[in-house]
């Protein structure tokens, strides 16, 4: 297994912000104004203008340039600035990346239980895998671990490890009301538990199990239902402060708070600011000696230099201690900064936009046109309505009145029926154009993301921790989200 160094780190990131640096007002752009800040023209140089005349050249280029796969040779310049920004994706070096099989032999002997009857088959994939690597970096340590899944939420990853691994797992999450439904729902799956493994059981051996109606009663097993006293909740804001050994002796009668733990800090999709709290707390708390985080919502770091933080989020931003980006020193040294744009950018997924071949939803292209809406008639609103989701709605017209309630702007209601068609009819063509300019950015996120991902791993190698890796751990399809961190203390290592 190659190591990847911090040198190796450090010029894959030059690489990155070399590529970036021209183009961070363009991934800063938002959506929004896209229309009233003439984006087209404002972010594409003239090359790129001068191969799309109108909208039958915007329709082939969606095509040659994003749902085929073939090469072509028209738009010469777009598949060439296209090329570059695919260059630098994190999949284009896999150097860098360290696979599941790699780091853990004979993991692929590990059983999988599908147990889609209490999630979603996207969340089935992501707590199987997760699961499966957590507890192989459990048992290749040698150690005897408690685990501790940082943002527990309804507890799909803790209750996993718990019941069909047979892991002391403490989930922790800020929200109370999570705790409290992680325990209600782990109490409905270790009842359903057999039948569930059963039925896997039969899978693995290519039989299909037959259906059970609701109405069926629960059968007779002679095998005993796992404990529930292996998984406990907590409420806590984690912070690098908190103590986990405390948290440990509270909730396990078996552990003694003069004890030492060995700790497996995991979390799957752990929102924001937390992943990067998440390596924090692994660098300061000694018991914890395993790291296992997959992070999501980049749009929620806290940064340190950059100051485009308009849009909210400044009640959540208020309980955060500590900065999320950049954290290695590399990056601290040159004052690196996003912006939230970009960091929300990040958060796209093209692997899946390319898999289903899916434009924009027109409510974009709406959202788009009312805030020329407000720039005629409520100017001292631009940038700052938030609108959020609308939802069932027919025309532009519709769409309009029901922002117009959600927002209680009697202003927007205002606003005749004549001058909304008008603005239809003026922006038509304007809609095939933001589409393709829509997906040209779209191209830029598993870049921005790289920068981001890069930046934690090359963190934790500055710390010291050479066992660090970076594992492309989900189909990117199903889990856009689909990177994990994982990090192995030595024994000497405090």
């Amino acid at each position: 297994m190659s190591k990847v160094g911090v040198v190796q780190l450090q010029r894959r990131l030059d690489g990155l912000l070399a590529f970036l640096n021209p183009h961070w007002d363009f991934v800063n752009c938002h959506m929004v104004n896209y229309l009233t800040d003439q984006h087209w023209d404002g972010f594409l140089s003239e090359t790129l203008k001068s191969e799309i005349a109108g909208k039958e050249d915007v329709a082939l280029a969606i095509e040659d340039l994003f749902w085929k796969t073939d090469e072509s040779e028209r738009f010469p310049a777009w598949r060439e600035f296209l090329g570059k920004s695919k260059q630098e994706r994190l999949s284009l070096h896999p150097k860098l990346l360290t696979s599941v099989e790699e780091l853990i032999e004979g993991q692929g002997n590990s059983t999988q239980l599908s147990i889609r009857e209490f999630m979603s088959a996207k969340k089935c994939h992501e707590v199987d895998l997760t699961a499966v690597l957590v507890d192989q970096l459990v048992k290749n340590s040698g150690q005897d671990c408690f685990i501790v899944d940082a943002g527990d939420g309804k507890g799909y990853l803790s209750s996993r490890l718990a019941l069909q691994y047979g892991h002391r797992v403490l989930g922790i999450d800020a929200n109370a009301a999570n705790t409290e439904n992680a325990l209600n729902r782990n109490r409905k799956l270790q009842r359903a538990w057999n039948g569930l493994t059963e039925r896997a059981e039969l899978q693995v051996q290519g039989i299909t199990p037959k259906r059970r109606s609701k109405k069926s009663p629960a059968r007779e097993s002679t095998k005993s239902a796992p404990a529930l006293e292996n998984y406990k909740t907590t409420a806590k804001f984690i912070t690098t402060e908190l103590n986990f050994g405390a948290l440990l002796a509270e909730n396990f009668t078996q552990f003694r708070p003069e004890d030492s733990p060995n700790i497996c800090l995991t979390g799957l999709h752990t929102c924001g600011n937390l992943a990067a709290t998440c390596l924090q707390v692994f660098h300061a708390q000694t018991d914890c000696r395993l790291l296992c985080n997959v992070g999501c919502c980049y749009h929620l770091l806290r940064e340190r230099y950059s100051q485009q933080e308009f849009f909210g989020n400044k009640s959540l931003m208020e309980l955060q201690t500590d900065y999320g980006f950049p954290l290695s020193q590399y990056l601290r040294e040159r004052q690196v900064r996003m912006g939230r744009n970009a960091r929300m950018l990040a958060a796209q997924s093209i692997e899946r936009t390319l898999d289903t071949k899916e434009l924009p939803n027109v409510t974009l292209y709406y959202r788009a046109l009312l805030e020329i809406l407000v720039c005629r008639h409520a100017p001292e609103l631009k940038n700052e309505l938030q609108v959020g989701k609308v939802r069932k709605f027919e025309s532009f017209e519709e769409y309009i009145q029901k922002c117009a309630t959600k927002l209680d702007a009697p202003w927007l209601a205002a606003v005749e029926k004549e001058e909304l068609q008008s603005l239809l009819q003026e922006y038509a063509v304007h809609k095939y154009f933001l589409d393709l300019f829509y997906l040209l950015r779209m191209s830029f996120a598993p870049v921005l993301e790289s920068l981001i991902l890069l930046d934690r791993l090359l963190y934790l190698k500055e710390l010291g921790y050479e066992r660090s890796y970076l594992i492309d751990l989900f189909d990117p399809v199903i889990s856009p989200r689909h990177f994990a961190i994982v990090s192995i203390k030595q024994q000497t290592q405090q």
